[in-house]
């Protein structure tokens, strides 16, 4: 951390951005952020009028909508939707995968994903079944699939729980899927811990993915790769070597001071 006036407001506002729950107070945020709590205050009560902070009936603070704008404002200058699609375009090949997809933490909603940039065989689809619309989403439930648990990886404890007791129903998922919670909170903090997410049959029958996750400082979202399982290598090694590499592109694209 910067030790100056500014430095100490951004890092509240990385520290409340990490801490479990939706909101807390003053005097555990300061504990959390190593900062007096006088200093802190100050800081809260001046990111309320911008919306940054919004305090709630017991006093205590959370980041407010004012975040999430600045943020979707910022990835929108990134980089060009072309040289996104060229990274995909290369997992797709080097992987020979069914589709590769940029997946995103939707930021209007509690808990969901969407579909940023998607890049698919259509032909290879068509063989199995499905179509390039059926794997394009705006906000669908983190419980299922490599690349929920991926960005899930990245959100408080609590959180985590909430979608573990998910119960999605039988249509939208597969003979893999993950049905116990306990299980799924391990699965998901496996994630955390190696950086990568491998699913089998989770979604769809005899289809696996890999998932890596894609972020500036925190997992804002996940690459994914999916082709059959009986195309896949033998736990999946290959794959989780193009899908990270991909990722450690996009990423790299993310850092541009001038990507755009």
């Amino acid at each position: 951390m910067t030790d100056t006036a500014c430095g100490r407001v951004f890092h509240v506002q990385r520290t409340l951005a990490s801490m479990d729950g939706p909101s807390h107070g003053p005097r555990a945020i300061a504990r959390e952020a190593g900062l007096n709590k006088s200093a802190v205050h100050r800081i809260l009560n001046s990111g309320l009028t911008y919306d940054v902070f919004v305090r709630d009936g017991a006093g205590k603070c959370r980041l407010g909508s004012g975040v999430v704008g600045l943020g979707v404002r910022a990835t929108t200058y990134r980089f060009t939707e072309d040289r996104l699609r060229q990274v995909l375009c290369r997992l797709l090949g080097e992987a020979e995968g069914l589709l590769c997809a940029l997946e995103s933490l939707a930021g209007l909603t509690a808990a969901r994903r969407r579909t940023e940039q998607l890049v698919t065989r259509d032909a290879a689809l068509t063989a199995s079944g499905t179509t390039r619309a059926d794997h394009l989403t705006s906000a669908s439930s983190l419980r299922a699939g490599a690349a929920g648990r991926v960005i899930l990886s990245g959100l408080p404890a609590s959180v985590q729980q909430v979608v573990a007791a998910e119960r999605l129903p039988s249509s939208m998922v597969g003979p893999g899927y993950i049905q116990d919670p306990r299980e799924f909170l391990r699965a998901t903090a496996d994630v955390a811990a190696q950086g990568v997410a491998v699913s089998r049959e989770e979604v769809r029958p005899g289809w696996c993915a890999v998932a890596a996750p894609v972020g500036w400082g925190v997992v804002t979202g996940a690459v994914v790769l999916a082709k059959r399982c009986a195309d896949t290598s033998p736990d999946a090694a290959e794959e989780i070597v193009y899908t990270r590499e991909a990722a450690g592109r996009i990423n790299r694209l993310l850092a541009e001071p001038h990507a755009a």
